[in-house]
């Protein structure tokens, strides 16, 4: 495991984890810079099979990567707060508490976080990994796993809200630590338990997890975020959001609630406090006017709802971050 001047590249080839668990130990890596402060912590779990946790604030001109030197899928999950990925070129998504999600590659790309941080866990399965489960279970169909089990196949991003019992085993796991022989048993036997779960919850098919939500509608979904986010300051009306997507209002609510499982105005209220911030970071402007940048005409207003997001006023936040 190593820094690089965008982030860093842990080691997941199988050469790394030749000794079993529990015997290989953990590896942690910390970095507080000027546009991120880092905590990651790999703990090999089988050969093959590694877990990551990521905790990071970032807040840079230009995305902070994790690479891993051996292709891998990834399986992930949010436990605080929020952070946007890049997945291609022109393609951003956010992740928030509560979601869960999955692709196969080499690397992952985060291009911010929230101010407070976020923090995410990860399991890398490398593809003889995904052989061996397929192997327990032959008559089940598990199509993230056998997706990546064939050596051509790449497994798109996808994400999703945990089940239930998902959230629980995400709440069990984060309580763990590596440290320790019957502490990092504990640890493996939860990541485990958590993978399971996701795999079962990826075979009930869309009539539990989907909703009636096709890819149309996600479509339409990041239409409208796109316009929230290159215009946060416009007032929007739930009918203009709905024309921007091109969705009658009743699908806009329904889909946005499942894809970001939030209102739009909720959603639109946090781009707002975000860019607010960004803007009283910059120091350009005073708080009179990064509120009516943002679409408040109430200075009082914008206070109120920005201390709810980042905890402190407006002014204050201003000063703490001045040169």
């Amino acid at each position: 495991m190593g820094p690089s001047l965008t982030g860093i590249t842990i080691d997941n080839s199988p050469q790394a984890t030749a000794l079993a668990c529990p015997f290989h130990p953990a590896e942690t890596y910390q970095t507080n810079e000027e546009h991120h402060q880092l905590q990651l912590t790999k703990t090999p779990i089988k050969t093959g099979l590694d877990y990551i946790a990521l905790g990071i604030k970032h807040i840079g001109p230009s995305p902070w990567q994790l690479h891993w030197k051996s292709d891998a899928l990834a399986l992930g999950f949010v436990h605080k707060s929020w952070s946007r990925i890049r997945i291609e070129k022109d393609q951003i998504e956010k992740l928030e508490p509560g979601q869960w999600f999955c692709f196969s590659g080499e690397k992952l790309m985060i291009e911010q976080t929230s101010p407070k941080g976020v923090q995410i866990g990860i399991v890398l399965c490398s593809r003889n990994v995904t052989r061996y489960l397929l192997q327990l279970d032959p008559k089940q169909q598990h199509p993230i796993l056998s997706g990546y089990a064939e050596e051509a196949s790449a497994i798109p991003f996808r994400s999703d809200s945990m089940s239930k019992a998902s959230l629980l085993a995400v709440s069990e796991l984060t309580k763990s630590t590596p440290s320790g022989i019957g502490h990092r048993l504990q640890l493996e036997s939860r990541i485990l338990a958590w993978v399971a779960e996701i795999l079962n919850q990826s075979t009930r098919g869309p009539e539990n997890t989907n909703s009636g939500i096709n890819s149309r509608d996600r479509d339409a979904i990041e239409e409208i975020i796109r316009a929230i986010e290159t215009a946060p300051g416009h007032e929007y009306s739930l009918g203009e959001l709905a024309e921007i997507g091109r969705v009658n209002e009743h699908k806009l609510k329904l889909a946005f609630k499942h894809i970001h499982g939030k209102t739009p105005f909720t959603y639109l209220r946090e781009v707002r406090m975000d860019h607010a911030a960004q803007l009283l970071r910059e120091d350009r402007l005073s708080v009179i006017e990064v509120a009516n940048e943002v679409g408040y005409s109430n200075a009082s207003h914008f206070a109120r709802a920005f201390k709810e997001h980042h905890s402190l006023l407006p002014k204050a936040y201003q000063c703490l971050h001045r040169d």
